[in-house]
């Protein structure tokens, strides 16, 4: 998929923020950033290939839970 750049400014209190968190999950701000705005805008089919593996991957430990107890 080809990707487009953006620019944007942040307060620094908000950077700081967001390079925590990439540290600690091992994504790029690049991923973090398009996640947020897929959640914020409503476009989950927009949501890269990666965060819907985690995320059906969430649901099906859910239901394995659920059908096995």
């Amino acid at each position: 998929m080809a990707t487009v750049f953006i620019g944007a400014r942040i307060p620094p209190a908000l950077s700081e923020k967001l390079s925590e968190f990439v540290n600690r999950v091992g994504a790029t701000k690049s991923e973090i950033l398009t996640v947020a705005l897929v959640q914020y805008l409503g476009a989950t089919e927009d949501l890269p290939l990666s965060q819907r593996m985690v995320e059906l991957e969430k649901r099906m430990t859910a239901l394995e839970a659920r059908f096995y107890g």
